[in-house]
C-alpha cells in the first residue's frame, strides 16, 4: 500500500478529490438526462438494513424534525424506504 502512495495523505487527498470530481461529472450527466441526483450528505445520516430491505434513515431530534429540501423530495417519493427516527436530542 505504501508504495502505491495509500499511507501518504497528500496522495490520498488528491485521489479523492478525483473520485469527487469523476462523480459529480457522472452526475451532471444524468441531469442533462433528467435524472435528480443528490449528494449522499443531503439524502440521510445513514443507510439500513433489516428484514432484506435497504432504508435511508435520517436522525432528527424531537425537537426539530423538518427534512431538508432533497430529503423530502426522496421522502415523498419512496415514503416506504425513507426512514426518519427521533430521538431525544
Amino acid at each position: 500500500m505504501a508504495n502505491r502512495g495509500m499511507l501518504n495523505p497528500v496522495t490520498q487527498r488528491k485521489r479523492r478529490y478525483a473520485q469527487i470530481e469523476l462523480e459529480e461529472s457522472i452526475a451532471n450527466s444524468l441531469r442533462a438526462e433528467g435524472w435528480e441526483v443528490f449528494s449522499p450528505t443531503v439524502v440521510c445520516d445513514r443507510i439500513g438494513i433489516k428484514d432484506g430491505k435497504v432504508f435511508f434513515l435520517e436522525f432528527k431530534p424531537e425537537s426539530s424534525r423538518t427534512l431538508r429540501p432533497g430529503q423530502k423530495k426522496i421522502h415523498d417519493c419512496i415514503p416506504e424506504m425513507y426512514r426518519v427516527v427521533i430521538h431525544p436530542g
